[in-house]
């Protein structure tokens, strides 16, 4: 087991005490947590209304089936992102555009989305942007050129719960309020700031979504106790009627108790991950070799999934992967946050030097361990042992290069 993955969930005695109350009571689905669930939800983002789901797949599924999103369709969105948030709109039979991203950020550029959008013939229905780590995109920009474009915008927030936007006007909005957008997905996987094991929840503020969204999570089954057209009495209360093709994207009361148990402390996560972040930003920011995404740490709003560092691994003749397999030796976890869509097989494009941006991004970037479970202590390790690996190979690439 490595000392520091990448990752990792907490789990606390009064999680497991919420989750074993769940499985003591009288339902261990559809009972009166997840609805609990969903009041915490829309009091903590600001949203009018949230449904909770089996994993944020599932939410983003729903809100591009409910938006109508079908064959001859077609998504803009980001290639560099997990695989959900386009494999949800092929779910759709729909067409899977990308706009290429920030190389210092790796997030959605607004004039690059609007070059998009301005090709009718791909058909756009729905930008999808994502909040990649956590910092936040220009979402007054995008919703402006959205409208322009009549477009949906959804808020892919799998990585910012617990954060806000500061538009122009420097008003604060949280994100997950769909201030900007028709609806915002988010995750609560295993290794995000709040878990349900598995789980996701969707919040929109479009009451006709909400109701549409309610429907499909459930097989479209309407449950009503539908008169007797020949008494006029109440007499089937059995009855349900289908007009459309639903999925079980349920979730259970007992991820939904842990889920419940760990909103009420998201907070106090964000506020740890800031910390954290600050404890490697004074670690590193005097490290020539390494440096951070574009604005990471100037606006407070990044909600710090992941902590990014940028290497020019190129640059300075040195590959990822031994700098990646160096580091797993000396007990220290990390990841590549993401492998463009577009180099997937099932995506590929044949034109992938039109996604400069995205390649740079990619070709730099490494996550490094963050989990509110850390302490300056650890990050003091890590980092010094991120520099020694540099260091190391950097030397070894001189010599051979001497020779």
């Amino acid at each position: 087991m490595l000392k520091y993955p990448y990752a990792r969930p907490t789990v606390t005695k009064e999680d497991e005490k919420e989750v074993i109350k769940a499985l003591k009571g009288q339902f261990l689905t559809g009972g009166k947590i997840i609805k609990n669930f969903e009041n915490k939800i829309t009091n903590t983002f600001k949203s009018k209304y949230a449904i909770v789901c089996n994993s944020g797949t599932a939410a983003l599924h729903l809100i591009y089936k409910s938006l109508g999103l079908s064959k001859g369709d077609s998504i803009l969105t980001t290639p560099v992102t997990f695989l959900a948030t386009a494999s949800a709109a092929k779910m759709c039979n729909a067409n899977v555009c990308f706009s290429d991203v920030d190389p210092d950020t790796g997030l959605v550029i607004p004039e690059l989305l609007e070059n998009k959008l301005k090709n009718r013939k791909l058909n756009i229905k729905i930008v999808t942007v994502v909040h990649l780590g956590g910092r936040i995109c220009n979402l007054e920009e995008i919703s402006d050129i959205c409208k322009k474009y009549k477009c949906y915008l959804v808020e892919d927030a799998c990585h910012a719960p617990g954060t806000h936007y500061i538009n122009k006007k420097n008003i604060k909005t949280n994100i997950g309020s769909c201030n900007y957008s028709i609806a915002s997905s988010f995750s609560f996987h295993a290794i995000k700031h709040i878990t349900m094991a598995e789980g996701g929840c969707i919040t929109t503020n479009n009451k006709s979504l909400n109701n549409k969204i309610r429907l499909l999570l459930n097989h479209s089954m309407e449950r009503k106790n539908y008169k007797n057209q020949t008494s006029g009495n109440f007499s089937r209360p059995w009855y349900y009627k289908v007009s459309d093709l639903g999925w079980n994207y349920r979730a259970s009361e007992i991820n939904s108790a842990l889920g419940l148990s760990q909103i009420k402390r998201l907070k106090k996560i964000i506020i740890k991950r800031k910390e954290i972040a600050n404890y490697y930003y004074k670690e590193l920011k005097d490290f020539s070799y390494v440096n951070f995404p574009k604005n990471a740490f100037s606006d407070n709003t990044n909600a710090w999934h992941l902590f990014t560092v940028l290497i020019d691994f190129k640059k300075l003749g040195l590959s990822k992967s031994k700098i990646v397999n160096d580091l797993f030796k000396k007990g220290i976890g990390t990841q590549v946050h993401y492998i463009p869509l577009f180099l997937q097989p099932f995506y590929k494009n044949k034109d992938k030097n039109i996604y400069k941006g995205s390649l740079e991004y990619y070709s730099k970037n490494l996550s490094l361990p963050m989990y509110d479970t850390l302490e300056k202590r650890d990050i003091v390790y890590i980092s010094r042992k991120l520099k020694e690996v540099i260091f190391n190979n950097i030397k070894k690439q001189t010599k051979k290069n001497v020779k």
